[in-house]
């Protein structure tokens, strides 16, 4: 299995997680496993275009650039910004409450986030 693969994979095993924890109550860290499938997702793009990166900023800021080349759409790289910043308060944010509805939204951003990334991918490979 090469990385792009891989990487998919976890993004994919991150979302079930991610919703397994949202039906089980576990908001906080079901906000975390969503963001942390959108960040496996963008770490295969960026193997696929031969980028690597060494910092949860670093990944955002490449997708972003991906984003104003065209790669993807510009919501995409804002969306990866709004659930990285989501998951810094739900992992440190020890008083930080999110509602069921607002972690549901971020699942649904993260899951058209993963098909939009395949979908680059598959461009790419074309």
């Amino acid at each position: 299995m090469d990385e792009v693969d891989f990487c998919l994979d976890e993004a994919e095993r991150r979302i079930d997680a991610a919703k397994i924890l949202l039906n089980e109550g576990y908001y906080k860290d079901a906000v975390s496993r969503a963001y942390y499938s959108m960040y496996y997702a963008s770490k295969a793009l960026l193997s696929m275009k031969g980028i690597q990166t060494k910092t949860h900023r670093g990944l955002t800021s490449k997708i972003r650039e991906l984003a104003i080349e065209g790669v993807i759409e510009v919501e995409y790289g804002k969306n990866l910004t709004k659930a990285e910043d989501k998951r810094e308060i739900a992992d440190y944010g020890m008083y930080k409450k999110f509602s069921m509805e607002e972690v549901r939204a971020l699942i649904e951003d993260a899951e058209r986030f993963l098909e939009r990334i395949k979908r680059a991918i598959m461009e790419d490979n074309v």
